[in-house]
């Protein structure tokens, strides 16, 4: 495989094969990017962006588990992983940062000292390693399974396996129920993670369903995890002991709510007109050989 993979228009005819490079090279690209301005700048966007795309790129690794190698992939997620909670301190401190008022120095002082703490860690542990170590498992096919039944599967049209998975991630989201108010913080914070899977694998496939329907469901799923977001950041302040504006809960808890009701009516754009997705859908073939 070679960087071909991003240069060809994704389809809904393009194999398994082709999409998931297409889609992982993407990742590791912005991977690449992101790391670096952590790196080498000041600029908060660095730590927050590098985990959408350290996200973005487990999310692609379990969509497409039926035609990967088992032992090749786990490695990945777990590398991902680690990098991903390793930049979460950073991000979880800029953003309680941001919340508070007044003089900030000395919490100023603390969050630039972590900063340099982990950019010392990233590069002692060759972080920047990470993404074109993937990128190599990619292009010489080892992270693939090998078998025949997993050759044909690596080569049939990804829009089979793109409807499938999105309906799973689809019926993952409603086992929450209908009312994030509802929630316990733990259940809404899980909730929240399972719509950026459900959001991600949208956005990766989004071209085979063209048309008003993806975007209006991008528009209220961003709505919603904005509202998700609130209600997150203020419960990690509580548990750095700085309380939050109970109004300023409520009125998140309501936008999120009527947004999750919203979109919970309507079949999702890549529903079949005469099928309506509003079941559980089968769950993919993960126990090929290797």
């Amino acid at each position: 495989m070679t960087d071909r993979a991003t240069t060809t228009p994704l389809t809904a005819d393009s194999s398994c094969e082709q999409a998931f490079c297409h889609i992982i090279i993407s990742c590791c690209q912005a991977i690449d990017r992101q790391l670096t301005v952590f790196l080498e700048t000041e600029n908060e966007s660095g730590p927050h962006k590098a985990r959408v795309a350290l996200r973005r790129l487990t999310t692609a690794l379990d969509a497409f588990s039926p035609i990967l190698h088992r032992k090749q992939a786990a490695q990945v997620r777990v590398a991902a992983k680690r990098l991903f909670r390793t930049l979460g301190e950073i991000r979880d401190a800029d953003v309680f940062l941001a919340s508070q008022r007044g003089e900030k120095k000395a919490l100023g002082d603390k969050v630039l000292a972590l900063r340099r703490k982990t950019r010392k860690a990233l590069r002692d542990s060759k972080a920047v390693g990470f993404a074109p170590g993937v990128l190599k498992l990619c292009r010489s096919g080892q992270i693939f399974r090998s078998d025949r039944r997993s050759q044909i599967l690596r080569a049939a049209p990804v829009a089979v396996l793109a409807r499938l998975v999105l309906q799973e991630a689809w019926a993952d989201a409603h086992r929450y129920g209908p009312d994030p108010g509802q929630m316990g913080e733990e259940a809404r914070h899980d909730f929240r993670k399972d719509l950026k899977t459900l959001r991600y694998l949208a956005e990766f496939f989004a071209g085979f369903w063209p048309g008003p329907a993806h975007q209006d469901f991008r528009s209220r799923m961003q709505g919603l995890q904005d509202g998700l977001g609130v209600l997150n950041d203020m419960a990690n302040a509580r548990q750095r002991g700085r309380a939050g504006d109970p109004d300023a809960e409520a009125d998140a808890l309501r936008k999120a709510a009527r947004i999750w009701a919203a979109i919970s009516e309507e079949a999702p754009f890549w529903a079949p007109p005469e099928q309506p997705a509003t079941g559980e859908a089968p769950p993919a073939d993960k126990d090929g050989a290797d």
